[in-house]
Parts: C-alpha cells; structure tokens; sequence
C-alpha cells in the first residue's frame, strides 16, 4: 500500500523544470523495457513497512504491488510509462536522476533496479542518491552482470547480445566494479542477493522452472557467474 508524499516535498517537486525529461524522452517507447518482476520480488524482500521510498526509474510503479505500507514515491524520463503508473494510483514525478528534486536526507530508502546501466553519468546520479537518503539509508540496486557465466561464452566466440550501437545498455558493470563505484560515492556492502546463472543456456534456464532453481542456489556460491548484480547497500558516513 502507497501514500502520497508529504507536501513539503510535494511543493520542492513542483519548482523543478526538467526539460530533459520533458523534451528528449517525450515520446520515448514502452516495448521492450518492462521491468524484471523476479528481480523487484527479490529486493523487495529488504523493504521495511512504514518506511518512506523513493523508487528512482520506477517506469510504471511496478515495484509498488510488492511494497507493503510504505509511503513510495517514484521517478522517471518516460510520461508514457508515468501515465501508467498514475493509472494506478501512484504518487510519480517525471524528473532526471541526474537532479533528483528533493531536499537532503529526505528517504528512508531508495531504489534503483535495472536503471544504472542506462545512465551517462551513473556517478553523478549516485551521489544525488546519497544526497537524499536519510543517515544510514538503505539503496536497493540491480543491474546485469556483464561477465555472467553464458556472455562469458559468447565472448569466446566473438559476440555479446549488447555488442552495436543500438542497445539501451551503456555502462557495463562486474560485482568488483560495482561495488568500487557505490563506495566511492558513500555506499557499504551489508546483503548480496542472488538471481540465477544461465547455465547451460538462457532459454533453458528461464523454461524449467526446478532447473532455475538449481542455478540460484549455484549463483549465490558463484556470484560473479550470476545473471544479475542484486544487493543492499547502505549510506555511510
């Protein structure tokens, strides 16, 4: 359950003008980019009720329907995926993660999933992160492993399912590197999850259900092998 967010921070929101946002991604397209509900389960699972979140990249609020009291707030470039969000009742704003329009240390938490890889400036972004979480604030992360067990593979044969100019995908991260990113931005380390390694293949993986199983158990002792980077990570001083 969502509510709406305080009207101190509502009137801070309205004196934003992003005209990226408003501009570049006016028509940007829905298809293609539906987020990872498997992934949102996981993290969610780290989720505190009554705590306030901000949910940066929150496309259509999706991340919401498995938040339980919280009072959720969410962000994004799209006014399509907005939209859709608003449908559902939702408390969204359309703004960069560049210049996230809050005060300091406003949110108990804030979320990102599947977001980081899309950025120019992904450091700039976690700084403005660290910005608005309160002391000692929670930061909720997924991205895709870029050395994940079967792109290993591919590489070995001269090919990479981002490899070319059109992919949304540009930045690139491992566990190491990640992880040196979010501490050098003011960020700990406290819980890694895992999601599943594509072994043998990601057809197979993804079409036997007891098989996917298996291979999350495998990816939480061979993490860097994993499909996804999931964790928690928290604010520090």
């Amino acid at each position: 359950m969502s509510t709406r967010a305080d009207s101190e921070t509502r009137g801070t929101i309205s004196e934003i003008i992003d005209f990226h946002a408003k501009e570049a991604h006016r028509n940007a397209p829905l298809r293609g980019c539906e987020p990872s509900i498997e992934r949102q389960k996981i993290l969610s699972r780290h989720v505190k009720s009554g705590v306030f979140l901000l949910d940066v990249g929150c496309w259509d609020g999706s991340f919401s329907q498995f938040l339980d009291e919280v009072k959720y707030v969410g962000i994004d470039i799209n006014r399509q995926a907005l939209e859709l969000a608003k449908q559902k009742g939702l408390d969204v704003i359309m703004a960069s993660c560049d210049h996230l329009p809050f005060k300091d240390e406003t949110f108990d938490v804030c979320s990102m999933i599947e977001v980081i890889e899309h950025l120019y400036s992904p450091e700039k972004t976690l700084r403005e992160v660290y910005r608005i979480l309160k002391d000692n604030g929670e930061f909720l992360l997924a991205t895709p492993n870029f050395v994940n067990f079967i792109d290993r593979i591919n590489v070995l044969f001269g090919k990479h399912p981002i490899a070319g100019t059109e992919h949304q995908h540009i930045r690139f991260f491992t566990w190491k590197t990640l992880n040196a990113l979010l501490e050098k931005c003011g960020f700990k380390l406290e819980k890694r999850e895992a999601w599943f390694i594509p072994f043998p293949t990601r057809t197979i993986t993804r079409k036997f259900p007891r098989w996917r199983k298996l291979m999350r158990i495998m990816a939480k002792a061979l993490p860097n092998l994993d499909e996804g980077l999931l964790g928690k990570w928290r604010k520090i001083s």
